[in-house]
């Protein structure tokens, strides 16, 4: 009987009890689905890893993606990261967190920024040394990915940005 009643208890708890830890919060962007700033020269291709976007045959001057950030009930974030796959040396993908004012024109502030290496493979660059506090009321933000190739038989794809809070 006592088996029982704490087994009762511990599934109320589990299943209606309020949690008192705190979740991360995740923006996460696939590269496919932001509008494509260069899209004569870029393609989206579904690879094993899911779709990413890349240079389309042929095409050299760089690769550029906005996506728009929408921090709706939270605001604040301290992890950027970017996948991408290489098959050459000769390639590199950017991200960049941008903001801009919306009630004064001017030049947009540069947040944050994370690279791949010039290096062959699936890369995963992370920046956890930072800290932006979104101010929706006052700024607009955006991620601007840069697919940059240095020899048109390199192949750099884009999978995903995203933005965390982590704890």
């Amino acid at each position: 009987m006592k088996t029982i009643r704490c087994l009762l208890i511990v599934l109320f708890l589990a299943l209606v009890a309020t949690p008192i830890y705190a979740e991360d919060f995740v923006l996460q962007y696939l590269a496919a689905a932001c509008p494509v700033a260069s899209k004569n020269n870029s393609q989206v291709v579904e690879t094993e890893f899911g779709p990413g976007v890349q240079h389309r045959d042929g095409k050299g001057s760089d690769v550029v993606i906005h996506c728009s950030i929408n921090p709706d009930a939270v605001n604040f974030f301290n992890w950027f990261q970017l996948v991408a796959e290489d098959n050459t040396p000769n390639g590199y993908a950017t991200a960049t967190v941008w903001r801009a004012k919306t009630s004064v024109p001017g030049p947009p502030e540069r947040l944050d920024q994370v690279t791949t290496t010039d290096a062959p493979g699936v890369q995963v660059a992370v920046n956890n040394l930072f800290e932006v506090i979104a101010d929706v009321e006052n700024y607009v933000y955006w991620i601007e990915i840069r697919i940059v190739r240095t020899s048109p038989d390199a192949a750099v794809t884009v999978y995903s940005v995203t933005l965390k809070d982590v704890l």
